[in-house]
């Protein structure tokens, strides 16, 4: 193991390898892929953005006399310096959710921070200002839209964050195990495990790499180390371990992921958390915004919303648009519109083909939908599902208020009453959405369990942050139509 992990300065002392060679290893590759994918792009996303904004500018005014080099290199400095005091170049252990809330005040932080510089200097004129303002809101678009693209091709090279060990090996650990590997974007890989002793009934999905110290001595102090403070957890002195990024993760609590800030209580350990998702403030500028959005969205869609009612009426006699009972805030039962994708008699047909096929039984009792569903249209039943515009005329229901833009979706009483109480209480305790988190993972392809721990992540870490990143992920979710049915 120890040569497995050696350092790549180790090999070049003991093998006298060309710099060359020792450039092409996977361990030096990724180091040059990790530290300077992210700075290249935002440096690329600047030129281009900088220019484009200067290019504008002229077309409406006289341009600025200062040279638009200057300009770009002002306003890579500060998107450089701005973006490594956020911590937008360490990829491990930033969610997708806190990146996009970087890179959002970063676009606002950065191009104050070039005027300033370039004030500072002498060389600001008035005419410089809107490039500066428009170039850095560009930028920080297009780097965002260029992490994008380029963070599935550095996880694939394992250069986007850093390798993880647990430590222990309980049931919590290797939950975190699992919860890691999924979740590649998180940036925390998992190689292994340390303990006192290898565990005799197995169970963990990555391999024993021994004790504390000998991990240490294979791997040196770069891996972060993950420990689920459970109690069957193993004692230990964060002091002593021989690691510099320790992250602890209280495990059995349904504490939120977002919004934790740590407080010092006389020595002892404080976690405060904010409850935004009961906070008035909150729901009143989340309604506003859902106004905004919608009434515009749905004046768009009524010319689509049309064509498909005609479309659906030539295939099956019968009304177009079809209201079903949902279960919305506080348990209320709301009227949810819907673009009709299935037959008039659809009840009849799923009750019969339960009953006789035993794998679409248990299909239905563990994801309540059906690959394969017979109650829907020919062609533009599918269609419709697949592309989510049967749900177009719930904007109808954001604007009258029935549901919110973003949040769980509004499932028939029947889906919620699969469900444990408890959870049927917490999802109660916000108003359904149009879309939500569970649309924007896993959609159809997630079973009950699934559904309760996505919802429940959307609830306990609600922020308007979090409302804007699922919206944004919605198209990308539709056009891929994956997990669709």
């Amino acid at each position: 193991m120890s040569e497995m992990y050696s350092t790549p300065a180790a090999g070049f002392a003991a093998h006298g390898r060309p710099l060359l060679d020792l450039l092409r290893q996977p361990g030096w590759r990724s180091a040059l892929q990790r530290w300077l994918a992210l700075p290249l792009a935002d440096m690329m996303a600047v030129l281009l953005a900088t220019v484009g904004a200067f290019l504008l500018q002229s077309l409406a005014d006289p341009p600025s006399s200062v040279v638009p080099l200057v300009l770009v290199l002002a306003l890579a400095g500060a998107v450089g310096t701005v973006h490594l005091w956020l911590g937008l170049y360490d990829t491990a252990g930033h969610a997708s959710l806190e990146r996009l809330r970087l890179r959002v005040v970063g676009a606002l932080v950065a191009p104050c921070l070039a005027i300033t510089g370039l004030a500072l200097l002498g060389h600001l004129e008035t005419e410089a200002l809107p490039t500066l303002a428009i170039g850095g809101l560009l930028a920080g678009l297009l780097g965002l839209a260029f992490e994008v693209l380029l963070r599935p091709l550095l996880i694939r090279h394992s250069a986007w964050g850093t390798q993880a060990i647990l430590l222990g090996h309980g049931a919590a650990t290797a939950g975190v195990v699992e919860a890691l590997l999924r979740q590649s974007n998180l940036g925390l890989r998992p190689i292994g495990f340390v303990a006192d002793a290898p565990p005799t009934d197995g169970g963990m999905p990555v391999p024993y790499l021994g004790t504390i110290d000998e991990a240490a001595r294979n791997l040196g102090g770069s891996p972060a180390v993950l420990i689920a403070v459970s109690p069957d957890c193993p004692q230990f002195e964060v002091a002593n371990l021989p690691f510099r990024r320790i992250i602890a993760m209280p495990a059995g609590v349904n504490l939120p992921a977002l919004r934790v800030r740590s407080r010092d209580l006389g020595g002892a350990l404080g976690l405060e958390v904010a409850n935004r998702a009961q906070a008035s403030t909150h729901r009143r500028i989340k309604r506003a915004a859902e106004l905004c959005i919608a009434v515009p969205m749905l004046l768009a869609a009524a010319p689509v919303i049309g064509i498909l009612m005609i479309l659906i009426r030539l295939i099956s006699p019968g009304p177009a648009i079809y209201v079903q009972p949902r279960v919305g805030h506080l348990g209320r039962t709301v009227s949810v519109l819907k673009l009709r994708t299935m037959h008039l008699n659809a009840d009849v047909l799923l009750a019969e083909l339960l009953a006789r096929d035993p794998e679409a039984r248990a299909e239905w009792d563990s994801h309540m939908k059906l690959a394969n569903d017979p109650r829907v249209l020919p062609w533009i039943g599918n269609f419709m599902r697949r592309s989510s515009l049967d749900e177009l005329p719930q904007l109808w229901n954001v604007v009258r208020g029935d549901l919110s833009l973003v949040g769980p979706r509004p499932f028939p009483a029947y889906h919620v009453g699969r469900f444990n109480p408890e959870f049927q209480a917490l999802r109660a305790s916000v108003k359904p959405g149009l879309t939500g988190l569970w649309q924007v993972s896993d959609r159809s392809n997630a079973d009950l369990a699934r559904q309760e721990a996505i919802d429940s992540f959307y609830i306990r870490n609600w922020s308007l942050w979090l409302d804007l990143y699922i919206f944004l992920k919605t198209f990308p979710a539709v056009l891929s139509a994956r997990g669709a049915r």
